[in-house]
């Protein structure tokens, strides 16, 4: 006997669900073009041509696609039921914004570019590492149940035991965009301070 899930969450990006062993991992990195040569034509790109998220009806400066699925093979022994190898995988799909650089650009500009892609792509980062993390822990989990009378009582706990790893992850991805939504301001005016001391020491 084996159940199987799978599950697709597109996380927002920054807003302005075999043999037994480690679970498989599969990452790839798109990236879309962004014109311009001042602020507020790379502002009005970025939100013209990011990627479009369906939970937030709007489009993103950039995204990651998290998409878990698995399957969890049974065994009979002497308590009943216990799982005996599960294969679990990850697929994470990143998008991010590539600046199509024109050939003459404020140095003002291409800093404050620098310093948007390089967050963008910390938080899309971050939001796979959550990701990761959560499935270490279901696998974890899933392959630590104890014995089930029945191996139909198996795979619903296997199910149950899922589901709640699926929904903490969800509510960790949400609380992740909550909080970085929040400091988004303070921490790109941060990190661009930081930016201009750098070249000024150059």
């Amino acid at each position: 006997m084996r159940s199987r899930f799978g599950v697709c969450v597109v996380v927002a990006a920054l807003c302005v669900p075999a043999v037994a062993g480690a679970a498989s991992i599969r990452e790839k990195t798109t990236y879309f073009a962004v014109r311009g040569s001042t602020l507020a034509e790379l502002d009005h790109d970025l939100n013209r041509r990011g990627p479009y998220v369906s939970e937030t009806g709007i489009r993103h400066p950039g995204a990651t696609q998290v998409k878990f699925d698995g399957k969890v093979t049974y065994e009979r022994t002497a308590e009943g039921c216990a799982v005996d190898k599960t294969n679990l995988s990850l697929d994470l799909e990143m998008t991010l914004p590539r600046w199509i650089q024109p050939k003459r650009v404020p140095a003002r500009t291409k800093l404050i570019w620098d310093t948007l892609e390089k967050d963008i792509r910390r938080h899309e980062n971050h939001h796979a590492a959550i990701a990761r993390n959560w499935l270490k822990r279901m696998e974890s989990a899933i392959r630590n149940l104890r014995s089930e009378p029945t191996c139909s009582a198996m795979e619903a706990m296997v199910t149950t035991v899922t589901q709640r790893y699926l929904a903490g992850h969800e509510r960790a991805q949400i609380e992740f965009d909550t909080i970085e939504g929040r400091e988004v301001n303070f921490r790109l005016r941060r990190a661009l301070a930081r930016a201009v001391e750098a070249q000024a020491g150059r």
